[in-house]
């Protein structure tokens, strides 16, 4: 019987990490369904360069569509998720400091909105990371703000993401229609690559 008991509770200790890691928040997608996105931020107004997913230059294969600004620009949750993290780091490569959010969907779906202000130091970081609105577990619906991306330099811009499961896959290809139309007329006017999905 202590046998048996013992069994038990490995199984459970055993399971229950894994069912945190997969189901660790209710799903915003139902199972088999993929995303319809809205677009991350409205105010085309400021937006200065759109650089497209993908193998942009033969040295170059970038996961995701940048948006860069002029002027400081509110920033949306694309879809319905619940806020998984929010990690303020030095990119080393990139020489400033930025602000990841990841957006949680189900354990197959999640979308990645990195605010590059381009803060050249950590106090500019910090401010960064203090414009951000939401919180790590925190449930946001589609188009609410998740904060502001300052602009602390030229080549200021959200990097915008969606994997499923590990894969980088084009946020383009998830764009509801309307988002699609609005990201369609804005593309030509600020693009920066041959097309937005390379």
């Amino acid at each position: 019987m202590k046998k048996k008991v013992l069994i038990l509770i490995l199984i459970d200790c055993s399971i229950i990490p894994i069912w945190l890691i997969f189901f660790r928040y209710p799903f915003t997608l139902s199972v088999g369904a993929e995303p319809k996105l809205v677009l991350p931020m409205y105010n085309f107004s400021n937006n200065s360069y759109i650089q497209g997913f993908g193998q942009i230059t033969p040295t170059d294969d970038h996961n995701g569509i940048d948006f860069g600004i002029n002027a400081t620009t509110e920033i949306m949750a694309p879809h319905d998720a619940y806020i998984d993290n929010i990690r303020t780091w030095y990119n080393e490569k990139g020489g400033h400091w930025q602000t990841n959010v990841e957006l949680w969907l189900s354990f197959r779906w999640y979308i990645e909105i990195i605010f590059e202000s381009w803060a050249l130091n950590e106090s500019f970081g910090k401010l960064q990371r203090d414009a951000i609105v939401v919180t790590r577990g925190q449930y946001v619906q589609a188009n609410q703000t998740l904060g502001n991306l300052l602009y602390h330099g030229a080549y200021a811009h959200i990097h915008f993401g969606i994997k499923t499961f590990s894969t980088d896959l084009c946020p383009y290809t998830y764009f509801s229609s309307a988002a699609k139309t609005a990201f369609e007329n804005q593309f030509p006017n600020v693009n920066t690559t041959l097309h937005w999905c390379m």
